[in-house]
């Protein structure tokens, strides 16, 4: 084997080894978005339980005091409550689907799989977000 092939043979193997070095930082660095995503949102949980208990007494005390009068804003609380408990259902749904374990997985795979799972939990934080926004303004 000449000086030549075994020089083409060494930038060869570099370049697989760079390749694979890049694939895993990017790996990384998308696993450290999608959990820093969940870790903004997840200390709200409690907030949301609260806030929809506290929804939920209140619109039952406006029914108690005038069914008729308060019926409108009784129904407008119960929606904001019902968002709350589907903006936490909603968390609880993405943590069962999502993956810790990529074995088996290609790296390319794997980097997809992560964008996406970046695009649902970004989607729960928005919809937990707004949903106590809107508890929020009761």
């Amino acid at each position: 084997m000449s000086i030549y092939s075994k020089i083409v043979i060494l930038i060869l193997v570099a370049g697989i080894l760079a390749s694979c070095n890049g694939h895993q930082k990017e790996v990384e660095k998308l696993k450290g978005e999608v959990l820093e995503i969940h870790d903004e949102v997840m200390p709200l949980m409690g907030k949301i339980k609260e806030e929809q208990k506290q929804l939920m007494t209140a619109s039952g005390k406006l029914m108690a005091a005038d069914s008729a009068a308060n019926k409108a804003t009784a129904n407008e609380m119960r929606e904001v409550a019902k968002n709350l408990g589907d903006a936490y259902e909603g968390m609880f749904v993405w943590m069962r689907q999502y993956k810790v374990d990529f074995e088996g997985m290609e790296e390319e795979q794997v980097i997809a799989y992560l964008e996406e799972q970046k695009k649902k939990v970004g989607k729960v934080n928005d919809d937990i977000t707004n949903a106590l926004e809107e508890a929020e303004a009761y």
